[in-house]
């Protein structure tokens, strides 16, 4: 019986350090961040959904959190990385940290949270489980995007206006395209590979 009551957890705590190791190993290569002029688009919000998803809110934001705090070493390791983000932690570290880690933090939570909520829906669970985990995907990946230029916005326009050279009134605008250009196709990549691996370790977990 103890067995029985501890694999489960044991399973889980391998899943969520298997989770956090591909989320530093994509920080830390070319892999996870697709540079999309002055701003790197990010894969590794996908990880974070998809221990969102399997093991629920807690874990999603355990996750952001190491996805947010890789994030602010590797600006302080690979400084040329991401111009805004070193300019922004050049100029005040905790303001950098807050826009690196918060967005993310929430991300992972909401992740965890709507796919729970989508779990309670009669359609999501009548075999058609992979169109819950790649919705999932999709909003996730778009909270990652929106969140982040969202706090770069409401908390670094100077900066951002400054390094664009442009007005800062037009940091909105600006902030607004590249969610547009850049987030909308990094979402559904994210709701097709979120989606395909999820339904992979659910087929997994339930064969067991």
């Amino acid at each position: 019986m103890r067995t029985t009551n501890t694999s489960p957890k044991i399973a889980q705590m391998a899943r969520m350090s298997l989770l956090m190791a591909i989320i530093i190993l994509l920080t830390f290569t070319p892999l996870g961040y697709i540079t999309i002029g002055p701003i790197a688009a990010t894969t590794i919000q996908m990880p974070v959904i998809i221990g969102g998803i399997l093991m629920g809110p807690s874990a999603g934001l355990m996750l952001g959190g190491i996805f947010g705090l890789s994030a602010v070493a590797k600006v302080l390791l690979m400084p040329g990385a991401d111009i805004f983000a070193t300019a922004i932690l050049n100029y005040n570290f905790l303001l950098y940290c807050m826009i690196a880690i918060l967005p993310r933090l929430i991300m992972g939570w909401m992740s965890g949270v709507l796919a729970l909520g989508l779990k309670k829906v009669s359609y999501f669970n009548r075999g058609t489980n992979i169109a819950r985990y790649a919705i999932t995907g999709f909003v996730g990946s778009m909270l990652n995007t929106v969140l982040y230029l969202g706090f770069l916005w409401l908390f670094a326009s100077e900066i951002v206006a400054e390094l664009n050279q442009m007005d800062i009134s037009r940091v909105g605008a600006f902030v607004m395209g590249i969610a547009t250009t850049a987030g909308i196709p990094e979402a559904l990549v994210s709701a097709f590979v979120v989606g395909s691996v999820c339904r992979a370790l659910r087929t997994i977990d339930m064969a067991k």
